[in-house]
């Protein structure tokens, strides 16, 4: 029989550290269990939909469509915004950074990932990423501002140019929109917009390496009709204020420069347990670090069917939530925990309107605008709230009839 759980009346109190997928599929299955009280913390008030963060980021829907509020999503859970400075395994407490503690029966840590400059000098002063609102505002900004301000003489044609980094999914999608937002900006700046160009960058042999070459051809093929300029076995150095110095030895000049080359879990936590280059903390099959300690999607190293770590998807996050949320109900009932196992349901990448690829088997792949809808339809299942999704629609069948970039007030 398992053990944990401790015969009380009293709920056992369960605290999720990060509003992502993990801990939001989570909390869907467990907040209705008469056995716990939820407590959710997380330094945004808000669920963001990072997939589609790369359209924010190239004005194609407004930040507000990817932000769902948890506060009026679950009012059975307590939320709490506010920053995870420190867990205390032995105490079972957590403290914030305002120095509030809190103390957990459970503690389900769904902290998410961040952007990896692997060390490559001058990336993090003078490369763009994309990880956040603010992240996604500082792109649109730059891709946008940097036309009137080469209009104005302030900068020169050369700013116009885009370089992203990063041939997996995330680098694909943006460089495809950003070419796209090139093609309709020209509008507004005829005489200097066609200038524009788009550069993607990969450093292995091959853009979208976890997919099927014969998708990654058709996606690079596709990229370099629409204009893109694919560059494969291609490695950054350096990067300066106004360029990325190449391994091919050459010299990139970019005004607006986009880091999309890898993630990694916080630091922060790799003194709970022993944690892999990435800092994944090395979790049990049950996806315990410890009796009441779990880790869950981008923070947890679980080597999957294929003898790798699981990948830092929204999937594996998703799945990982809902299996640790029937575990504690296990718990619960004196049963037995069971073993994680990820069921892989493909993998799909967006590359511009109409155009995209999916893989649901090794045997059953498609692109085009078949791809594109399934694309659409999936990513649509997964928003949380009636009215974001609403508005994504809209937005959608509105930027496909009439395309117009769309600017913030802040920007």
């Amino acid at each position: 029989m398992a053990s944990g759980w401790r015969k009380s009346n009293e709920k056992q109190h369960v605290v999720i550290i990060g509003a992502g997928f993990g801990g939001l599929a989570c909390i869907r299955k467990l907040r209705k269990s008469p056995s716990y009280r939820i407590t959710l913390i997380d330094r945004n008030p808000y669920h963001l939909f990072a997939p589609l963060l790369y359209q924010v980021a190239t004005a194609g829907l407004p930040e507000d469509d990817i932000a769902f509020p948890v506060r009026t999503a679950f009012r059975e859970i307590e939320f709490i915004r506010g920053e995870v400075s420190s867990v205390n395994k032995e105490s079972s407490t957590i403290r914030l950074k305002d120095d509030r503690t809190i103390s957990f029966d459970h503690l389900i840590m769904a902290v998410g990932s961040q952007g990896s400059t692997f060390g490559i000098p001058g990336v993090a002063e003078h490369a763009l990423q994309m990880k956040s609102v603010y992240d996604a505002r500082l792109i649109r900004r730059s891709l946008i501002h940097t036309y009137e301000e080469v209009e104005d003489g302030q900068l020169p044609l050369s700013a116009l140019n885009v370089a992203v980094v990063g041939g997996g999914p995330t680098g694909v999608e943006l460089a495809g929109a950003i070419s796209e937002l090139q093609k309709e900006i020209t509008r507004e700046f005829e005489k200097i917009a066609p200038h524009a160009t788009t550069t993607l960058i990969e450093a292995g042999p091959r853009i979208l390496p976890s997919f099927n070459p014969k998708s990654s051809e058709h996606a690079k093929k596709t990229l370099e009709k629409m204009g893109v300029v694919v560059l494969v076995d291609t490695a950054v150095k350096q990067a300066t204020p106004s360029s990325f110095h190449l391994s091919n030895e050459t010299e990139l000049i970019a005004g607006t420069k986009i880091w999309a080359a890898g993630v990694t879990a916080p630091d922060t936590w790799r003194s709970l347990g022993e944690a892999d280059r990435a800092n994944r903390l090395m979790v049990k099959p049950t996806l315990q670090l410890e009796d009441n300690v779990w880790v869950i999607g981008d923070g947890a190293h679980l080597v999957g069917d294929n003898d790798r770590p699981l990948p830092m998807i929204a999937p594996v996050a998703i799945q990982q939530g809902k299996h640790v949320a029937m575990q504690l109900i296990r718990l619960a009932r004196n049963e037995k925990l069971r073993s994680f196992s990820y069921k892989d349901k493909g993998q799909m990448a967006t590359i511009g309107r109409r155009k995209a690829v999916v893989e649901v088997r090794s045997w059953l792949r498609f692109s085009g605008t078949l791809a594109w809808l399934t694309w659409l339809a999936l990513h649509l299942a997964y928003i949380s709230g009636g009215r974001n999704r609403t508005s994504i629609v809209a937005d959608w069948i509105w930027n496909y009839l009439v395309w117009i970039p769309r600017r913030a007030i802040t920007d």
